[in-house]
């Protein structure tokens, strides 16, 4: 189903729907004159049925979306559902117990109350939503540690024989990326993009190497790179 065919599908439900309350007032009603309880229930189950159809008209719910939106689903719901049923419960006291004034205010506050859960919805839907992007940025700059991390390996491998040891410290320092984690307040960006950045000019350098090069800078450079992963490893969450 497309986006129009479901928002085409949604109005014509709630359509349905008023069509559906205004024919029940109209049989419960007819031939007789409308008392202030009358007024006020026929009022709430208009305004419930307004409240039950929000979740439907205020999200755009598709598949490939629909599992980011479960906390925000959830929230509004559970604000609908406590309304309706404190909107009955205020219909049934006002036939006993309370007064039309009481049952009025109780209606305005039901009303407040789910403005405010709907307002904390939406700010709780947005401040998740912000994490999961930062959160999904520090993986991939983790992840792209690593996947260089593999490639300099490789390229450390087709180093000449007389470079061992550094071939040796490459390995010792790609094998302490693996242990490198996110870290929530973000401590350790900083480090992270120089370790990029050691590990593009330490590609560079063994592949000049393995070339027949003789680049001087490349003992040095493996040296830092080993000292940046050390000092990132050492910080946690």
């Amino acid at each position: 189903m497309t986006k129009n065919q479901s928002s085409l599908l949604r109005r014509a439900f709630f359509l349905l729907g008023i069509g559906v309350v205004a024919l029940a007032f109209f049989l419960n009603t007819r031939g007789r004159e409308l008392t202030g309880i009358d007024a006020f229930t026929w009022v709430s189950i208009t305004l419930m049925y307004l409240v039950f159809f929000i979740p439907f008209f205020f999200l755009s719910i598709r598949p490939s979306r629909f599992s980011g939106k479960i906390p925000l689903l959830v929230m509004l719901w559970t604000g609908v559902i406590f309304y309706i049923v404190a909107s009955i419960v205020v219909i049934m006291l006002l036939s006993l117990y309370i007064s039309m004034n009481m049952a009025i205010i109780s209606q305005v506050v039901l009303l407040f109350l789910l403005a405010v859960n709907g307002y904390f919805a939406l700010f709780a839907s947005s401040y998740a939503r912000r994490v999961s992007v930062e959160e999904g940025a520090k993986q991939q700059l983790i992840s792209e540690i690593k996947s260089k991390a593999l490639f300099l390996v490789l390229s450390a491998d087709s180093l000449p024989a007389e470079s061992g040891s550094v071939r040796e410290i490459i390995k010792q320092a790609t094998e302490d990326i693996k242990y490198i984690s996110p870290l929530n307040d973000g401590a350790g960006d900083e480090l992270e993009l120089k370790i990029i950045i050691s590990l593009n000019t330490l590609m560079e350098l063994c592949n000049s190497a393995a070339g027949g090069g003789h680049p001087i800078a490349l003992p040095a450079e493996v040296k830092k790179l080993q000292a940046l992963v050390r000092e990132r490893k050492l910080l946690k969450n």
